[in-house]
């Protein structure tokens, strides 16, 4: 298998925590620039104040960092496939469908939600970063073609290292 990021995603399906946060913005835009062979990319997204996934992901598709998406490349929206869940509930507060969907298609998984507010409540981080990781992991464990699952931790969890070592567990 090559391990050139192009040929990793060739054609993979990627299940997306945190999509509608600046890093997640970032990581949908670079993906459908960077990656034009991309499947799929099932954006797991909460619904909140009264808005669906839908809605919310058409939301974040408005922010002008997917201008030069919206204007030379407008088809490759349609790779996006927002997902009712929530990190908070069990098995990701997924419907059935979807969680058949996802366990059949994904290969790649990449968590990036998180709170990452400084003053929040210590019962509800841990709750979010660590039982909320822990759930992704086992549905991680029921995808039948995984072959990555990349964790994107907090800006300062490696504060007091001069160099942060990246590595293929």
């Amino acid at each position: 298998m090559s391990w050139r990021v192009e040929d990793v995603y060739s054609d993979r399906c990627i299940l997306l925590t945190g999509s509608t946060g600046f890093l997640g913005k970032v990581l949908v835009e670079k993906m459908l620039w960077a990656l034009p062979s991309v499947g799929q990319i099932f954006l797991l997204i909460r619904p909140i104040k009264g808005m669906s996934p839908k809605e919310r992901l058409e939301k974040v598709l408005q922010d002008p960092l997917f201008n030069r998406l919206r204007e030379q490349r407008p088809h490759v929206f349609e790779k996006l496939v927002p997902i009712s869940g929530d990190l908070m509930e069990d098995n990701l507060g997924l419907n059935q469908h979807d969680m058949q969907k996802i366990c059949d298609q994904v290969s790649i998984v990449i968590h990036s939600a998180a709170t990452v507010k400084f003053d929040e409540e210590l019962r509800v981080a841990v709750e979010m970063n660590v039982v909320g990781t822990m759930r992704l992991i086992a549905l991680c464990h029921k995808l039948k073609q995984l072959i990555a699952l990349v964790h994107v931790s907090t800006a300062y969890a490696n504060c007091d290292r001069a160099e942060t070592e990246e590595k293929v567990m």
